[in-house]
């Protein structure tokens, strides 16, 4: 598969000029017969597992392929992705791009890109490459036409054209969360493991987030043996690409989309949602163990970059330095964010200096574990982490789950590895915590942050434009982030009532969730706000006000409720539908028979459908909101 290069007639122009010309010549086949192929680039990504290998130094750990692969390959011992959930991370793996520029931020969404965006695959394959996926993408935007392979395929590189070099992205899922919090499926995927291979409850330590009961031990067992699958798993396909003699020409990428699919770890916008594993194998680059942090969101351009492919312009990461470990090069600070997940509203963002963690929770008053179908006792880890809650047994750190956020989360990692000790109200770290939080600013603004207009508000404008999520966020002229970010900001400082009025409806929405927060707003001020003309405004004015326990409050509130469960932009309802499962307990009993019509919406017209629901995004969502309103209320249960 080597190259051959022609070798060209040439008229004499002298004895000594020939003589070097033809000793050139002679030379050049040998050259090019020793000329290197364009490497291969395989990605190989675990769903929802945080770095519990024996290469990592986890002592529970039973990883042999793993570790035997990191023995020979450069490990990045603190690698953080962008998002603590797949489908915002799973977009910046795409694009290169971080999901809350791009517009892909809230999990999960139908967004639209603009064509000057271009994605990973894209890029590869306008360069030669032939790109293949296994499993899934969930990158919140369309994947059609990126992979020209596309099939459930362990070793889909038998299937590149000769003489062609492959960019393959295999996504192997026995870890999900799914296998973490229901036993059935977990019994499923570890009937195989051996009884050495298996963790004894007994031996396995549980994080002090967590209370030490016998349940919890054996389901962190549990999630070991998980690590244990996947490490063979990962040994097969390391096996095929060997076999295949293709090892010696594939740089070889080994990480996770996030943490752990348990509490404290997917979803939650902490250190332990954000360290994956990321382990590089390049066939003609020594073993290295980089100990300076570094961001996923360079895993695109460092590909590409070890391809020989130049990075687009668009690209918000820079390609990291296999052969240093002193000067990994990449994007410094790093930075994380959560928004929407499933249909649970958050917005929180994360900056890292590798020193300071620092994270700002723009909507503190929505606890960690905050209430619903995703978060209900149907998991293995919630009922647990809800018993002994419950039975009082929780330690001093698992009890901050169920309680509101702090505004400001500050944590020397050095000392406080698992984040324990909150940093940010004690005064000798006020110019620490200043400077990040400056850093955080300047980096939401510099990379146009859509999240800060509410997603339907960030749709509608959108639409009323005529551009992509993305072109709205990059256009002053439509998005004034400089105004609204201030307003989100103060939110978390001072009651804004004093906003209420202001002109763009996105700065009235941050003065009501200072409302939220502060608990200050006077009611009369918020009725007005019911028909502000603004659906997200209105919603959350009513939400504000079905807490009142005013009877003629209450009445005007449910009144938006109605109008807006007849919705059809999808994210309106969707909001709508949450900010009702929010409110307090019985609500959902005065508007039963409009949540049942709203409900019957959103079913799947297909009875032969393998989910009740039209699709696994906005409807099923909002059908779980709609569902808890119902559960919380002790309505009976709507059929599906």
């Amino acid at each position: 598969m080597s190259r051959n290069i022609r070798t060209p007639i040439l008229n004499p122009i002298g004895p000594f000029t020939t003589w070097m010309i033809l000793g050139i010549l002679s030379w050049l086949p040998f050259a090019s017969s020793q000329a290197k192929e364009p490497y291969n680039i395989l990605w190989i990504c675990a769903e929802d597992l945080s770095p519990f290998f024996g290469c990592y130094g986890h002592p529970e750990a039973i990883t042999p392929q793993i570790d035997a692969f990191a023995s020979e390959s450069t490990l990045f011992e603190e690698a953080l992705t962008t998002a603590p959930i797949c489908a915002p991370s799973r977009s910046s793996l795409a694009t290169g791009m971080y999901a809350h520029s791009l517009g892909t931020a809230h999990l999960r969404s139908s967004v639209e890109i603009p064509e000057t965006i271009r994605p990973l695959a894209r890029v590869f394959k306008e360069n030669g490459y032939w790109t293949a996926l296994t499993g899934k993408t969930d990158y919140n935007f369309s994947a059609e036409g990126l992979f020209e392979y596309a099939k459930w395929d362990r070793i889909p590189w038998r299937n590149c054209p000769e003489g062609k070099p492959f960019f393959a992205f295999l996504n192997l899922g026995k870890t999900h969360e799914s296998t973490g919090n229901f036993v059935d499926r977990a019994n499923t995927v570890t009937a195989d493991l051996s009884p050495s291979e298996r963790h004894d409850p007994e031996r396995t330590v549980v994080p002090p987030y967590f209370p030490n009961t016998p349940e919890m031990r054996r389901l962190w067992a549990r999630y070991h043996d998980i690590a244990t699958v996947f490490d063979r798993e990962f040994g097969d396909v390391m096996g095929q690409l060997e076999r295949d003699g293709l090892a010696e020409n594939t740089i070889v990428f080994l990480f996770a989309d996030h943490g752990h699919g348990t509490p404290r770890y997917k979803r939650w916008l902490n250190h332990t949602g954000l360290h994956v594993p990321l382990i590089v194998r390049h066939p003609d680059k020594a073993a290295a163990r980089v100990e300076r942090p570094v961001s996923m969101i360079d895993l695109p351009a460092t590909a590409l970059d070890l391809a020989g492919i130049a990075v687009p312009d668009n690209y918000e990461g820079s390609p990291l330095n296999l052969d240093s470990t002193d000067d990994p090069k990449g994007t410094w600070p790093l930075f994380g964010a959560r928004d929407r997940a499933d249909d649970m509203y958050e917005l929180s963002r994360l900056v890292y200096d590798g020193e300071y963690l620092y994270i700002r929770h723009f909507q503190p008053h929505l606890s960690p574990l905050q209430e619903g179908i995703i978060f209900s006792d149907r998991k293995d880890f919630f009922r647990e982490l809800r018993r002994a809650h419950n039975a009082g047994l929780d330690t001093d750190f698992s009890r901050r789950l169920w309680d509101a956020k702090p505004v400001e989360e500050l944590y020397h990692m050095p000392s406080d590895p698992q984040e324990l000790r909150n940093l940010a109200s004690d005064p000798n770290f006020s110019e620490t915590k200043a400077q990040l939080a400056k850093q955080l600013k300047e980096h939401l603004l510099q990379i146009r942050d859509t999240s800060f207009l509410l997603e339907p508000e960030l749709e509608r404008r959108s639409r009323a434009a005529g551009l992509t999520r993305y072109e709205l966020g990059q256009s002053k002229k439509h998005y004034d982030l400089d105004t609204i970010l201030r307003a989100a900001w103060d939110a978390g400082e001072r009651d804004l009532s004093h906003l209420l009025s202001q002109p763009d409806s996105a700065v009235r929405f941050w003065a009501l969730q200072s409302g939220w927060i502060h608990r200050e707003m006077a009611p009369t001020l918020l009725v007005p706000l019911l028909q502000d003309g603004n659906p997200h405004v209105e919603i959350t004015a009513a939400g504000l006000l079905a807490e009142t326990r005013d009877e003629v409050l209450e009445r005007q509130a449910h009144d938006v409720f109605r109008r807006y469960l007849k919705a059809d932009e999808p994210r309106l309802f969707l909001y709508n539908a949450r900010t009702l499962a929010l409110a307090p307990k019985g609500t959902a009993s005065k508007l039963e028979p409009e949540l049942r019509r709203a409900h019957r919406t959103l079913f799947n017209p297909d009875p032969n459908g393998k989910r009740p629901y039209r699709d696994f995004n906005y409807s099923s969502f909002a059908g779980w909101a709609i569902e808890w309103s119902f559960m919380k209320s002790g309505l009976p249960p709507i059929e599906k």
